[in-house]
């Protein structure tokens, strides 16, 4: 009996041990730069037995601007692994049909995107509220990076603007398309304009059209996305010089010249929006080499693109996804950096440089090519259309080998 109770005593000592050198030993810490929702999926695919995350935010607070997001299946698929689907589901809408019409209604093509995961919109401030409830991670506002240094130990010292420097054991530059830190690991100046602006808008309605449409006119087009309850958001694009006032009219006085004779409900769309946003159209080309050291990009920091696939979240989240389980299976090391960019580099590439194209047909202005463009939409069959969207909605990020 003694020796038996000696044995379990001394089993208990050593996990006792262990649990008193696992709560000693210092995790490394991570500093990600932005609190959008390429940051905030990074952080909800890792634990705080895992890393210390730290999340800074130029603004003085975490959130979102009033505009819809597009979350497809490939996205969904990483919501659904970290456990956020049921409630993101909840707050968004879903359309099982999409249209592709002229300014005056007539109907170019219909589709039926068909997956295992439907095809939703949500509210971006939705989506943000829901990737930052219960975050395990520490929130740090108004922390506006200013300069990054790399440390002869592999360590990163950050400096903010009017704030203390911190040093951290590797940086995620999540801080989108005039990212700080792709300036210090790419260095490739300002953003490329692509010749047209958009306006984007959250609205409620009194009428449920059901469905997603996009609408193409004269170097204009007008996309619209169900959201919930009879809750729509749109854009509306125009050929135009970079970020053009729009004074002396007013907002909606120069969006109703533009499209106030297009086809229901775009101008009821627009009379009713009270906060309309405004933008220019910008990428980047695509560029390796998104890693020095311990620094890293992700989202629209690596690969901005234009919206015209409707994938430049979608790409965010998978990117996310991928840079947090490559650190989980390799460490904090230059091999799961390495194989990220292995595994996210040649999408995104893909994905931008369609979507350039796509936004470069749907701004035509040339009355053959636009007379073709149509045609083509006309004739196209669902089939083939189908096909060259399920490229996109049947990749599935969870599934790769990391």
């Amino acid at each position: 009996m003694f020796g038996v109770g000696s044995s379990l005593d001394l089993r208990y000592f050593v996990r006792t041990l262990k649990k008193i050198d696992t709560s000693m030993k210092k995790n490394k810490k991570i500093a990600v730069i932005g609190g959008g929702i390429a940051g905030l999926t990074f952080a909800r695919c890792l634990t705080r037995e895992e890393y210390d995350i730290h999340i800074f935010e130029k603004k003085e607070d975490f959130g979102e601007v009033g505009a819809a997001i597009s979350v497809f299946p490939n996205a969904l698929c990483v919501m659904d692994a970290i456990g956020l689907l049921p409630e993101i589901l909840e707050n968004s809408g879903q359309f099982q049909k999409v249209y592709l019409k002229t300014s005056k209604g007539a109907i170019l093509s219909k589709s039926e995107p068909q997956s295992d995961y439907p095809v939703i919109c949500i509210h971006r401030a939705d989506l943000h509220r829901i990737l930052l409830k219960n975050i395990d991670a520490e929130l740090h506002t108004g922390f506006g990076l200013k300069a990054l240094t790399h440390k002869e130990n592999g360590q990163v010292e950050l400096s903010f603007e009017q704030k203390e420097s911190m040093i951290f054991d590797a940086v995620v530059g999540a801080d989108g398309i005039h990212s700080v830190v792709r300036q210090h690991i790419i260095g490739d100046g300002q953003p490329l304009f692509r010749g047209y602006n958009i306006w984007r808008g959250v609205v409620k309605t009194d009428f449920d059209i059901g469905y997603g449409s996009e609408t193409y006119g004269n170097g204009q087009r007008v996309g619209i996305v169900p959201i919930k309850d009879g809750v729509y958001g749109w854009w509306a694009t125009c050929n135009e010089a970079f970020m053009q006032d729009d004074a002396p009219e007013d907002v909606k006085e120069k969006l109703f010249r533009l499209f106030g004779d297009w086809h229901h409900p775009i101008p009821e769309l627009i009379a009713n929006t009270e906060n309309i946003i405004k933008n220019s159209l910008i990428d980047r080309k695509p560029h390796k080499g998104w890693t020095v050291g311990t620094a890293t990009l992700i989202g629209d920091a690596a690969h901005p693109t234009t919206p015209n696939l409707g994938q430049g979240g979608c790409m965010a989240i998978e990117g996310a996804y991928i840079l947090a389980k490559a650190l989980q299976k390799y460490g904090l090391n230059s091999q799961a950096f390495a194989r990220y960019e292995e595994l996210q580099y040649p999408r995104s590439k893909e994905i931008t440089n369609e979507s350039l194209k796509l936004g470069r047909m749907g701004q035509l202005t040339n009355p053959f090519l636009i007379a073709l463009r149509n045609f083509v939409f006309k004739v196209m069959p669902s089939s083939v259309a189908m096909k060259m969207i399920d490229k996109y909605f049947s990749y599935r990020v969870t599934k790769l080998e990391i």
